[in-house]
């Protein structure tokens, strides 16, 4: 069943993300991915090259703001692996409470 809010919607793509390798993301949009970070569910905005660029807060606004593209992306989920977060979670860098901010982290 399709979610009509955000709890529900962003606990489906926790649910899903923690079931995938670390450094996988859930291509939401053209330009934001969400990603688990070991305890939460983290956006992410994508530069031109694929590459992440900055984390956001995955919340109300973010719902707001995309809420017919992450429907769309509920209706037929798209993942990938990127090498930039897996990197990230081999060296070590990654917070597990909350989103980093910006890339590429320190390794």
């Amino acid at each position: 069943m399709r979610p009509t809010e955000f709890k529900s919607f962003k606990a489906h793509v926790a649910m899903l993300l923690r079931d995938l390798p670390r450094g996988v993301t859930a291509d939401l949009t053209d330009v934001a991915v969400a990603y688990w970070n070991g305890t939460q569910v983290v956006g992410a905005y994508l530069r031109d090259n694929g590459r992440i660029d900055e984390d956001f807060d995955f919340d109300e606004n973010a719902w707001a703001n995309w809420r017919e593209e992450f429907l769309t992306w509920f209706d037929a989920p798209r993942f990938s692996e990127r090498a930039d977060l897996k990197a990230a979670f081999v060296a070590g860098v990654m917070p597990a409470r909350a989103h980093g901010g910006l890339w590429p982290r320190s390794f």
